[in-house]
């Protein structure tokens, strides 16, 4: 569909591409990785023809319509959140319009030769606009808007009246609706809370084009790609499979890379020694000469430069009081809107929670609340014995200073720090040379994270109070902000969309459901399980037992008995059949289980690649199997679940007879 061929790219003196290649095929997912400043965004941008190249070419099939999604805020004014979606399907609504000044024409002539020739030409139109799909368009439009957050009383509200982030979902629901053959989206995530985002995985695992993806969220990555193109050291490397995948071949690549490295510098050294030794000789003087030529021709086997990246940890903080902070009866309102009524909630020691909740329920709200920087109508916040708060908020111009310098916005809340001490923190944080003289205005989401994070080390705390802290940074800060808050020996209260991320540090989930907080214990994963069991039981509790008489059984009592025997026989034989099907399902999956990691070994071994026919043979089957094992797991977790639910109802059947 899309093949670019040995394209070249630079600005100035700095390359971006050199003699790279990769190719798009119909129905491919490709997840687009590299650290800010790679050239993700540009390659999009070449390819959509909105970038020039220096070299090579870029060759895209005749008709082939492409979406993209910029990590900008798009703006649109002056229409209806559903009105601007619809209008990215130009044709049919241009369609639509023409039907209906012809069906207002058609009302208001008598002529029967105007009105035939009318409506020979609705019926054309009308033809066109049934085989567009033009009926089924509002109703999905509203679909995507439903599943991107939006609910019907938004559909009506003006576009001029959202924050950046709705702005991005609407942008997104256009392009979703287009339905071109090939996505370009340019990190979709940063905006969505976890219900949407779960929501556009589905949406896109169906998808029937092509995806390219810029992301920095693995499990996202991990949910939907079947290939991933890392852009590192001027070149495009190809992965195939997800990203934990990746990051083993990666591995595997650089172990190769390392040792062939190491015998080709050996074998440099050797010839090098013998060109030495009897350059002076004339009997050698044709073995000499033959080396020399050798080492000119060889193709020396560089390492890539070790990437530049942020190092820190949080230091040690002073200890806190057991209670670090509680919430007493908190009331908080916008306009005549409750958000919270009387909520209470107790933070202590050590505790590492989650937020999470869809967007608008009050999360940013309430981490505000707690930081001291929102005022609330009612209740109480109280700190513990000797707790200090840091924040970090998502609208992270809240935070810096826009006419400040990288390095003002640091002095700004210096104490004893040298200017040494100072320049030295930058530098860890990526901030070096004529860098620390920018304006923190110019500076890109990532840039102004970090430097937040720099704010933060200056002005040690024992209460971390993060919203969205990884939405701007690249994977391998992210992964670095993972470490610093695993080992960080204070309290943490975060809001992110990243489940990897609540994972690895979570031992608590606060879930925000209609202005009340629900802890569950555990991270996300945990947190899902619970939510299950919860549905589970609600479910067994529907069925209600006959309560047992303590009186003398009559006839009608016996034939209920008999009925109730009668019925515990179908529920006995559809569980065993139930059971029969989940052992099935459960076979089924460890097979294809144990061909996927056959293929995975095999595409773990360099000698592959060598046979191109058997590399893409081995790549398509892995990609089926995949998708098996995608399929038969779902089965499974649905049969599973099936026979959970009657198993809990008959537990709770039996305990109340």
């Amino acid at each position: 569909m899309i093949t670019l061929n040995h394209i070249q790219k630079q600005f100035g003196s700095r390359v971006l591409f050199k003699d790279c290649s990769l190719q798009i095929g119909a129905r491919d997912r490709i997840g687009l990785i590299g650290p800010n400043g790679s050239g993700k965004t540009t390659l999009f941008r070449m390819i959509l023809g909105e970038e020039s190249i220096d070299g090579g070419e870029i060759l895209i099939a005749k008709g082939v319509k492409m979406g993209y999604l910029p990590q900008e805020v798009i703006s649109f004014k002056g229409d209806t959140v559903l009105g601007e979606v619809l209008k990215s399907v130009s044709t049919i609504t241009s369609l639509q319009d023409k039907m209906k000044i012809l069906e207002e024409e058609l009302s208001s002539i008598n002529d029967p030769r105007a009105q035939e020739k009318l409506a020979n030409e609705y019926g054309k139109l009308h033809e066109r606009y049934t085989l567009l799909g033009g009926y089924g368009l509002e109703a999905g439009a509203k679909q995507i808007l439903n599943g991107l957050g939006f609910r019907e009383r938004d559909f009506n509200r003006l576009t001029d009246e959202l924050s950046g982030g709705w702005l991005m979902r609407v942008a997104l629901s256009k392009i979703l609706l287009q339905s071109p053959d090939l996505l370009l989206l340019d990190e979709p995530t940063n905006h969505l809370d976890l219900e949407s985002l779960i929501w556009l995985e589905n949406f896109l695992v169906s998808y029937p084009g092509a995806i390219v993806i810029v992301s920095h969220d693995r499990v996202f990555l991990n949910y939907l790609i079947d290939r991933l193109a890392e852009i590192e050291g001027e070149k495009i490397d190809l992965y195939y499979g997800d990203y934990n995948r990746y990051l083993e071949e990666k591995e595997n690549r650089r172990e190769i890379l390392e040792a062939t490295y190491k015998t080709q510098q050996k074998k440099i050294e050797q010839t090098e020694r013998f060109i030495e030794r009897f350059r002076a000789k004339n009997t050698k003087s044709s073995q000499v000469q033959s080396r020399i030529k050798m080492l000119e021709k060889m193709d020396r086997i560089e390492l890539l430069k070790e990437r530049r990246e942020i190092r820190f940890e949080f230091p040690v903080p002073k200890r806190s009081g057991h209670r670090v902070l509680e919430v007493k009866n908190l009331h908080k309102n916008y306009g005549e809107t409750g958000v919270y009524r009387g909520i209470d909630l107790t933070f202590f020691r050590g505790d590492k929670a989650a937020l999470v909740g869809p967007n608008g329920a009050g999360k940013s709200t309430l981490l505000k609340i707690l930081a001291g920087v929102l005022a609330y109508e009612k209740g109480e916040i109280v700190l513990g014995k000797d707790v200090t708060r840091a924040y970090f908020s998502q609208h992270l111009c809240d935070l810096l200073r826009p006419e400040n310098t990288v390095y003002e916005e640091l002095l700004s809340i210096a104490t004893d720090e040298s200017q040494t001490q100072l320049r030295t923190l930058l530098g860890t944080f990526l901030f070096s040379g004529d860098d620390i003289e920018k304006r923190v205005s110019v500076l890109s989401g990532g840039e102004k994270s970090r430097l937040v994070l720099a704010k933060m080390l200056l002005k040690p705390a024992n209460l971390l109070l993060l919203d969205e802290p990884t939405s701007h940074l690249d994977i391998a800060s992210r992964n670095v902000l993972e470490m610093a808050l695993k080992q960080f020996q204070g309290t943490i209260c975060l809001i992110t969309h990243d489940r990897h991320l609540i994972n690895q540090i979570a031992g608590k989930v606060i879930e925000i459901d209609q202005g009340t907080p629900n802890v569950y214990l555990g991270n996300y994963d945990d947190y899902l399980y619970k939510k299950q069991r919860i549905h589970i039981i609600d479910v067994g509790a529907v069925y209600k037992p006959p309560v047992p008489t303590k009186q003398r059984p009559s006839s009608r009592v016996k034939e209920e008995r008999r009925k109730r025997a009668q019925e515990m026989d179908r529920f006995r034989k559809q569980l065993s059949g139930l059971e029969k099907r989940v052992q099935e399902a459960e076979k089924s999956l460890q097979e294809a289980t144990q061909k996927l990691d056959h293929l995975n070994q095999k595409l773990s071994d360099p000698n592959l690649y060598l046979n191109q026919k058997e590399t893409y043979e081995t790549v398509q089957a892995h990609k089926q199997i995949r998708e098996q094992v995608k399929e038969l797991t779902h089965l499974w977790e649905i049969l599973a679940l099936e026979l959970e639910e009657m198993k809990m109802t008959n537990v709770m059947s039996n305990a109340k007879e």
